[in-house]
């Protein structure tokens, strides 16, 4: 399986999670995926339940975007589950505009730590929005378990 498949197959499993998971509810969309550079680029669409106060994204929102675009990523490049071990954002202008573009790349693919940066960019202007960087770790699906309690 190629990485683009193995990001869209990533995709569609977190959009057809039931339950209101954020990232289902987010309903992220791939646009594309650069496996020589270990890139990709999910869209955002904007909903009237992410608005704060002043009609903006909220900025937990934006956070949980980049972590989910960065994450299915992650997973893409490294063929394994990961978990959030950090993360750092920058919001540099307001989300206002009516879809978004998380761009994800790899900086360091190893077997312990997985390390990630991100910028959002409004689809329709293409100005930089907000950047971040996270590591993730690698997971197995019986660590989770163990972690939620299942």
């Amino acid at each position: 399986m190629t990485t683009e498949e193995r990001v869209k197959l990533i995709i569609s499993d977190v959009r057809n999670r039931g339950g209101g998971m954020l990232s289902n509810m987010l309903e992220p969309e791939f646009v594309d995926c650069d496996e020589k550079n270990r890139r990709t680029r999910i869209r955002y669409k904007r909903f009237k339940w992410e608005e704060n106060g002043r009609g903006e994204v909220h900025g937990g929102v934006i956070s949980a975007m980049l972590d989910t675009a960065m994450g299915v990523t992650a997973m893409a490049f490294l063929d394994h589950d990961v978990s959030t071990a950090d993360m750092s954002i920058s919001f540099i202008r307001p989300f206002d505009g009516r879809s978004f573009i998380i761009e994800s790349e790899v900086i360091h693919l190893g077997r312990r730590i997985v390390r990630l940066t991100g910028r959002a960019v409004d689809e329709e202007t293409g100005k930089m929005l907000a950047s971040g960087t996270t590591n993730f770790m690698p997971v197995s699906y019986e660590q989770h378990k163990g972690i939620l309690g299942v």
